[in-house]
């Protein structure tokens, strides 16, 4: 479980990178259109925010991989934990049966011993009554 938390930990945190790239991305684009607006705007502007967006998109390409590998990491460690979960309710369910079978072994045993008490006893009851 405590693999599973850290994966999902870590699939988490690349989402919320690959949203903060969406964020930041559309913060320039609205920046930019404000300066536009206002005629503030310079064509170096203009290109910067034309590299920043490929930029972008490169980092986000491979943010999107990490992505894709986190989310392998997470499925595995989910298949593990559901077959660990499946190994132990097998164990949970013969240590089930191990104790039934001991505790049927044990009410044999006594109702045999109870079996012969009462038969000595009725012997024993047998004898004294003929006495």
């Amino acid at each position: 479980m405590k693999n599973l938390a850290v994966a999902l930990a870590f699939e988490q945190s690349i989402q919320k990178e690959i949203e903060r790239i969406h964020e930041n991305t559309n913060q320039a684009d609205l920046d930019l259109n404000e300066k536009k607006k206002s005629n503030i705007t310079s064509i170096d502007q203009m290109m910067f925010l034309s590299r920043f967006k490929a930029r972008m998109k490169i980092v986000l390409a491979k943010t999107r991989k990490r992505l894709k590998d986190a989310q392998g990491v997470v499925a595995e460690k989910q298949k593990e934990l559901i077959e660990a979960s499946k190994a132990r309710k097998t164990l949970e369910i013969l240590k089930e049966k191990e104790i039934k079978r001991f505790q049927e072994k044990i009410a044999r045993i006594e109702q045999k011993s109870m079996d012969e008490i009462a038969g000595n006893l009725f012997i024993r009851n047998s004898v004294n009554n003929r006495v």
